[in-house]
């Protein structure tokens, strides 16, 4: 039987607008097309009014979390369950933002002692405007255009480690990946592990372990990345 992947939605309005029909999920289908070409069924991971009922993430073999532009508590929910559940996740761009996030809560939970939940201390993080990420430059060049006719204008090398998940996937300590981002993590916190970076330093790959993993740039926008989605897949 096929595995289902939950792909997990941007959502760059929610709640920014008083104009009801502008708070909306937003599926991007390149994402959908490579994970049903690696061979699984893909379904869109729903939350109502910002949040996602436990129940709905039983449903799902494994999770791939899209770009955008705002980290929202169902994106910490889902990792959450992920991480808790030992479930596979892929955290694309924002995705993988919202890993590094997850565990920086994780730590502060810890060392300041907050009562909540992880969703509770996220949403006080939210309330003060804490900025997660650091602005970069040259890694927002161009958009995607259909096709990737130009794909060459957003490429940039990514120097993995070696014994990492990419590393083992590709055969090689360098690889050159489209990029499309104005923000980056500054640094991440244990037990997440950076296992690639920019030739700038920018924080481009991390792991928690074999299953939970993130990528800044895009994978979905190549066929030579179909390895990644496949291996995630695997992994279910």
């Amino acid at each position: 039987m096929k595995k289902i992947i939950g792909l997990v939605p941007s959502a760059n309005n929610l709640f920014k607008t008083e104009f009801v029909y502008e708070d909306k999920y937003c599926f991007t289908n390149n994402y959908i097309q490579k994970i049903t070409e690696s061979g699984a069924i893909v379904s869109g991971v729903l939350a109502c009014d910002g949040y996602i009922d436990e129940e709905t993430l039983k449903l799902y073999d494994g999770f791939v979390m899209s770009g955008g532009s705002r980290v929202l508590p169902y994106h910490i929910q889902v990792i959450d369950y992920a991480v808790k559940n030992n479930k596979p996740f892929l955290g694309i761009c924002m995705g993988m933002q919202a890993l590094a996030i997850y565990f920086f809560l994780i730590e502060e939970k810890k060392k300041s002692g907050f009562e909540g939940t992880i969703i509770e201390l996220f949403e006080k993080y939210l309330e003060e405007e804490y900025q997660f990420t650091t602005r970069v430059e040259g890694h927002d060049n161009a958009r995607f255009r259909r096709n990737n006719v130009n794909i060459d204008e957003v490429r940039h090398k990514v120097i993995l480690e070696k014994d990492s998940i990419l590393y083992n996937l590709f055969k090689t300590d360098t690889i050159s990946m489209p990029s499309m981002h104005g923000l980056a993590m500054p640094y991440v916190v244990e037990p997440l592990k950076v296992t690639g970076r920019a030739e700038d330093g920018t924080i481009e790959v991390i792991e928690y372990n074999d299953k939970i993993f993130g990528v800044q740039f895009h994978p979905e926008n190549e066929s030579i990345n179909d390895c990644i989605f496949k291996y995630i897949i695997n992994k279910c």
